[in-house]
């Protein structure tokens, strides 16, 4: 098991994606769950199915229709409210902060009796995709991409009426299912992570089938080293709805942890964005990978964004790590779809996090 099994890591890869959109709550996701524990079991020891109750949210249909009654292309906000057919007016309405990372401007529809029925959001520079809603709002509220704030801008100044509907279902008898399993015995431990949930636009082959697929080939291939940490596998659920899964976990937490090394997206680009904290840690991962043998543009980001599974650790005080060969061209869009060019990122990201971990003393050859 020295050498990187390609096929391995790329059967595994293709049988996630098999699945399809793989949102929370989802049969597809708990179909998924049990594949993966089976994988899991493959490469790690103590395996553990980690069960939340969680309240799930299903968009089901929606539509919002210009003065011409021509479908502008969106999506729904995860947990948006849902509505029966509405009719108003398009007024400008701010703006609206996604992850603490992104400012996009946000518009509303506003009825003749001055009563506000949905909100758009525009994502700057790119095309619609679905993203969690931080305003817990019971209204419907869709994405919309750049190309469409045009048509917004338009309406807005002739008072043009537009029209829609959003059909949501919330499940209250859903679950979360974390994922883990460990390597070693002796030591801080370590963890591994990464997301296996999806949005429901998206069978996600970048984000995060990639990086599901490179945990298990990097536990697949800790045979041929001696580990000196424990070293946790976590392959968890509900990401994109708010990290709930990695929350949960964290929460649940009694250990003592060495740091958190977080997988996300693993994308067509050569730029590593390297998401890490404190700074003290940042420094110690920038050193390995100023050494690394593998070709890439890094890019350090400190303190870590909170849009991933390391985020709740870190708010507990722990050291964190996340990679990411980002893509936001297909980010949550049916377009990410199988493409060989991942793989070769997925290979490269193995052997960087193989690097990281033997320059941090976890393992040795």
């Amino acid at each position: 098991m020295s050498e990187i099994k390609k096929d391995w890591m790329k059967e595994v890869w293709r049988h996630i994606i098999a699945y399809g959109a793989k949102p929370m709550g989802s049969l597809n996701l708990r179909n998924t769950a049990g594949y993966l524990e089976t994988v899991v079991r493959e490469v790690c020891g103590n395996v553990k199915i980690c069960q939340y109750p969680e309240k799930a949210w299903v968009a089901e249909e929606w539509a919002l229709l210009d003065g011409e009654g021509k479908e502008i292309p969106s999506y729904l906000f995860l947990e948006s409210g849902g509505s029966r057919w509405f009719e108003g007016r398009v007024e400008f309405a701010g703006y609206h902060r996604v992850w603490d990372m992104y400012v996009w401007k946000r518009y509303m529809i506003v009825s003749n009796e001055r009563e506000i029925k949905a909100y758009i959001t525009v994502r700057e520079g790119e095309e619609a995709i679905p993203q969690m809603l931080f305003a817990s709002g019971d209204l419907p509220h869709y994405m919309v991409g750049s190309e469409e704030e045009k048509r917004l801008e338009a309406a807005r100044k002739s008072r043009t009426l537009f029209r829609g509907y959003a059909k949501i279902q919330k499940q209250y008898d859903s679950w979360l299912q974390n994922i883990t399993g460990r390597i070693g015995k002796e030591g801080k431990k370590v963890i591994l992570c990464a997301h296996y949930d999806t949005v429901y636009s998206t069978e996600g082959a970048y984000d995060n089938a990639a990086g599901t697929a490179v945990v298990l080939e990097t536990a697949r291939r800790l045979s041929a080293y001696r580990v000196r940490n424990q070293i946790e596998i976590l392959l968890t659920d509900g990401e994109e709805f708010n990290l709930r899964g990695s929350k949960k976990q964290a929460e649940a937490e009694n250990e003592e942890l060495a740091f958190v090394l977080n997988i996300d997206g693993v994308g067509r680009e050569n730029t590593l964005e390297v998401w890490s904290g404190p700074e003290t840690f940042e420094r110690r991962i920038r050193r390995i990978l100023d050494e690394s043998r593998e070709v890439f543009v890094p890019k350090y980001i400190c303190p870590p964004p909170p849009g991933s599974d390391h985020a709740p650790y870190y708010e507990k005080g722990n050291d964190v790590c996340m990679l990411t060969f980002n893509d936001q061209g297909i980010l949550h869009s049916p377009k990410d779809v199988y493409e060989e060019r991942k793989l070769e990122n997925m290979e490269k990201m193995v052997r960087i996090v193989l690097e990281l971990l033997q320059g941090l003393g976890v393992i040795e050859k």
